[in-house]
């Protein structure tokens, strides 16, 4: 773990490195990141066999992980993504002198969006990786130096132990924003070290999915189960775009058995063997058993050599261990399933849809004034957008002022 005085020299070196991304243009660093993504997945690629050890992950997860995250990062996207950011401000926006991040350990790419964004827009990065995994954004920092010594140099990691107060205070203190993925004990602990308002909170999350009956019938359950499978199977169902719950509507015509019965029978197990399943820590070993038993008690459950599946009613919800423990809720509709998810709007992340629905989910999260969530296509649910909004906010937000 890196002292107080190293983590202070880092936090001035970048922060005077980012003087000099800034006299490049938006172009050269949409260039430069552009090759950057292609030369880190590379580089995840020779090491997939040593981040699947760090992240607890198998290794054909981790080169899909890094694949499908790192093949967004275009020349023309970043170029788009930037061009939104300074529009919202009117082209009077300037980037900060500083921004200081703090990742998380659950989804290792989280930190390609994290820290690509502010270089993209000028802003040097101070990094606090994760106890858990610093392979990664090792080898991003790599990747980074190794395409533009400037763009390199505005971006450097620290390790801190959780809970330091004067190592955490020595990270954000020259700052002008934090974004912390941690989790809402962390959140709260970093809030009283920074100044108002330039925290920028990504805590805990949970998201579901909603299947409607076309999505059911004979012309499209395949696909949609295909496409739910991958959903609970990316990352091992450890992201908070991971899906917990899938609401799924029940009509005279369609039992959700039929679904459930698709999802077990066939698609998690097709996607599990191209995809699989990391180690089970013990502690999940113990937290699964225990979902089990009572997703037996109140309703049905279906498993498999690495996956479960519990058909019961909704309330009251019950969220999965994760490791592709997924509940299916029967609902008359789509009324009946946000009132379920009312409860739990302050850490709602994302809503997958199938085609049919999507739009009306849509517009229920817009007309919302309690849910943050976005919603997105079933079997994209962990395959974000570059510029997809988080926790209700636009990924630039801290990044630019006046």
């Amino acid at each position: 773990m890196d002292g107080v005085p190293v983590i202070r020299d880092r936090a001035a070196a970048v922060r005077e490195a980012g003087a000099r991304l800034s006299e490049s243009s938006l172009t050269e660093r949409a260039v430069w990141l552009a090759r950057s993504a292609e030369e880190l997945e590379r580089r995840a690629h020779e090491a997939s066999g040593a981040l699947a050890e760090s992240t607890g992950l198998s290794a054909p997860m981790v080169e899909w992980a890094a694949h499908t995250t790192l093949d967004s990062v275009r020349r023309d996207a970043l170029l788009t993504l930037a061009n939104e950011a300074l529009q919202t401000r009117r082209g009077t926006a300037r980037p900060i002198e500083m921004h200081s991040v703090i990742l998380a350990g659950n989804v290792f790419t989280a930190s390609v969006r994290a820290i690509f964004v502010p270089l993209l827009l000028g802003v040097p990065v101070l990094v606090k990786t994760s106890s858990k995994e610093y392979s990664f954004p090792r080898l991003l920092r790599a990747a980074l130096r190794g395409i533009d010594a400037r763009l390199g140099a505005a971006m450097d990691l620290v390790g801190i132990v959780g809970g330091d107060a004067e190592r955490e205070a020595a990270h954000v203190e020259q700052a002008e924003a934090v974004a912390d993925y941690g989790s809402d004990e962390t959140i709260a602990a970093i809030k009283s070290r920074v100044a108002e308002g330039a925290l920028i909170a990504h805590g805990h999350g949970v998201s579901v999915a909603y299947c409607g009956a076309d999505a059911q019938l004979d012309h499209s359950i395949e696909s949609t189960s295909s496409s739910l499978s991958l959903d609970i199977c990316a990352y091992d169902q450890r992201g908070c775009l991971s899906p917990q719950i899938v609401f799924v509507e029940e009509t005279p015509e369609r039992s959700p058995m039929e679904l459930a019965r698709r999802l077990a029978e066939i698609d998690l197990p097709r996607t599990g063997a191209a995809l699989p399943r990391g180690p089970l820590p013990p502690s999940v070993g113990a937290e699964q058993a225990q979902w089990r038993g009572i997703a037996e008690v109140e309703g049905e459950l279906i498993t498999g050599e690495d996956h479960a599946i519990s058909l019961r009613a909704v309330p009251p919800i019950r969220w999965s261990p994760g490791y592709r423990n997924i509940t299916l809720a029967p609902v008359s509709g789509l009324d009946e399933a946000f009132d379920a998810l009312l409860p739990f709007a302050p850490h709602l992340k994302c809503v997958g849809a199938d085609g049919a629905s999507r739009v009306e989910v849509e517009a229920r999260l817009e007309q919302s004034a309690k849910l943050a969530a976005y919603a997105c296509p079933l079997g994209e649910m962990q395959t974000p957008a570059l510029d997809a909004p988080a926790d209700g906010q636009e990924v630039w937000r801290g990044l630019l002022r006046d």
